[in-house]
């Protein structure tokens, strides 16, 4: 899975999805090499709905393992709010900032995101479990440090994929954490700095 470490080189293969949210339809272009490329994911759509559902008061977010800009888009469009998407994959990137143009959305597009000294509102995440335990433990830890007082953590995880321990996490970190929502094994969980 190279999107989760690399930047490999690999044969373009675009293709065009569409995505719904709150009767707004948004084009998104994919690639090989990016999560979830034929369409957004299950967990991906749940933590967007769970978000919106919450309504946060926020001037800004980081989309932390943004992909192809789903999240960043969406909650820049549904929330009215400034976001800033982050990846390591450089390709996600340059398909985010694609996106962005291609639904008349303009979101701040990192890779250098470590040098930067961004803090925010909002820290949302769908993170690259397949990269392991100690990369989604330094998102999470990110998010506490970048996160203005008062500020909300969003994190969507499986329970296959570790949620108890992810939470306990979050919980140590933060000293509070709570499920938003739960569906097919999926679960938002979120936080308060």
């Amino acid at each position: 899975m190279p999107h989760y470490f690399t930047n490999d080189a690999h044969e373009h293969e675009y293709q065009t999805i569409t995505y719904d949210m709150n009767n707004q339809s948004y084009m998104f272009t994919t690639d090989a090499g990016v999560f979830s490329r034929s369409g957004v994911d299950f967990g991906t759509n749940l933590l967007i709905e769970t978000i919106l559902g919450e309504q946060p008061v926020a001037e800004n977010f980081i989309d932390m393992g943004s992909g192809y800009g789903v999240i960043s888009i969406v909650l820049a469009d549904q929330l009215k709010i400034r976001g800033t998407a982050v990846d390591v994959n450089i390709n996600a990137l340059e398909l985010t900032n694609k996106n962005d143009k291609n639904n008349s959305i303009t979101t701040m597009v990192r890779d250098d995101f470590n040098a930067s000294k961004i803090t925010t509102d909002l820290y949302v995440t769908n993170p690259p479990f397949r990269a392991g335990k100690p990369v989604v433990l330094e998102i999470i830890e990110d998010g506490f440090n970048r996160l203005n007082e008062n500020g909300l953590f969003y994190m969507v995880v499986q329970k296959k994929q570790g949620m108890p321990s992810y939470k306990k996490a979050i919980d140590a970190k933060f000293g509070n954490v709570s499920v938003l929502a739960k569906s097919k094994g999926y679960y938002i969980l979120s936080a308060k700095k």
